[in-house]
Formats: C-alpha cells, sequence, structure tokens
C-alpha cells in the first residue's frame, strides 16, 4: 500500500501475473515479472514514492517476484549486514531435517505449482473446503517445503538460529520445544501490516 503525495489516498499496488494458475498456485519464486507490468507501475509510483526510489525500482531486472523483492529490498538499504538464507534453493532444502506435513513445488499445466502432500495425494487449495488433485509424480527434498507448523523446526534444522523473532499468528502455534536452545522474542504488533513501510 503507497500514499498519493496530493490527496493522500491510499493505493495498493501489486505484482501482475501471467495467468489464474500462476497467480493463486505458485510459490514467489515460480510467478514471472511482467515486463509491462513493471513499465506501468514504474510510471505510476512518482504520484507515491521519492524520485529515489523509482529509480531502484525501474534498474531491477529479475525474471522472478521473489528475486525482484530481494533486489529492491537491497537497493533500499533495508538487508544491508542481513545474510539471506533462500529456502526455496535446492541446496537449502537438501540440508533441512525430514517433516512429515509439507508441500511440494510440482509442474502443473505448464507452471511450477505449491501442491499440500497428504495420505499419498497432492493437492491445490481452491478455498474454503475445495481442493484440487494434480498428478503426484516423483518427488525429492528438493521440491518439499513446510507447513505452518513444521516449517520452524525445518528451518531452524539448516539456519540454527539463536533468537527467533516470533509474528502475531506464529507465537500460537511455535513448539518451542522444538528448539530450547533458542530465544523467543514476541515482535511489536502491527495494527496494518500492509502500512508498514508508510511513507507518513
Amino acid at each position: 500500500i503507497v500514499r498519493d503525495k496530493h490527496s493522500h489516498r491510499d493505493v495498493a499496488l501489486n505484482f501482475q501475473f501471467q495467468n489464474r494458475i500462476q497467480k493463486q498456485f505458485s510459490p514467489l519464486h515460480a510467478k514471472r515479472v511482467l515486463p509491462e507490468w513493471q513499465e506501468k507501475t514504474a510510471r505510476q509510483l512518482p504520484k507515491y514514492v521519492s524520485r529515489p526510489l523509482v529509480a531502484h525500482f525501474k534498474g531491477i531486472k529479475c525474471s522472478n517476484v521473489a528475486d525482484f523483492c530481494l533486489d529492491m529490498y537491497r537497493r533500499m538499504g533495508l538487508l544491508e549486514s542481513v545474510r539471506v538464507e533462500r529456502s526455496s534453493t535446492p541446496d537449502f532444502r537438501a540440508r533441512a531435517v525430514a517433516v512429515s506435513d509439507y508441500f511440494v513445488d510440482q509442474r502443473y499445466e505448464g507452471e511450477v505449482v505449491r501442491a499440500r502432500y497428504r495420505d499419498g495425494k497432492l493437492l491445490l487449495h481452491k478455498g474454503g473446503d475445495r481442493f484440487l488433485e494434480i498428478p503426484a509424480g516423483d518427488f525429492g527434498p528438493e521440491q518439499i517445503s513446510p507447513t505452518r507448523d513444521t516449517r520452524f523446526r525445518w528451518m531452524q534444522s539448516v539456519i540454527r538460529c539463536t533468537h527467533y523473532i516470533a509474528g502475531a499468528s506464529e507465537q500460537h502455534y511455535i513448539n518451542e520445544a522444538d528448539a530450547p536452545r533458542v530465544k523467543f522474542i514476541n515482535r511489536d504488533k502491527i495494527s496494518d501490516s500492509g502500512k508498514a513501510y508508510d511513507e507518513l
């Protein structure tokens, strides 16, 4: 969410995607950045943000959403002295412990989608209690990512952090017993996360 410099009206800007499957079911590293979207958005940005930020945005040359966002954060100086671990990389996933509850990145109708593995089936969540089963095929650790309840243990097996800042919802489901040596810190409350980086 950005704010118009003159009207002070809040406007939501987001990525556009090539198709419905990619928009609904693909993980960020598999969502492709459309050049026409970047050009169109760059023309709008001067109404909302400073010229340096517009220049950063225009200068990004990344093919997927995950890389695009990381490049923007780096240009903004938000990742200085921060080591970034990409949990979507095959190397990270191969080093992580096995978990019993997980998603699988699998090809479906020309796209990479993230499907829930359950009872030997791969399922795409369509909302509510509706799921679409897709062909399973063979898959390995390099395609697996954890669910909400197994995420911390899975990631900690690679990162081995000493401190962890838990978001509001995480505080209710993270099992701190999975990492008895980690100091858990509750994140400050954010009343509206969409405006957390607004220029007021």
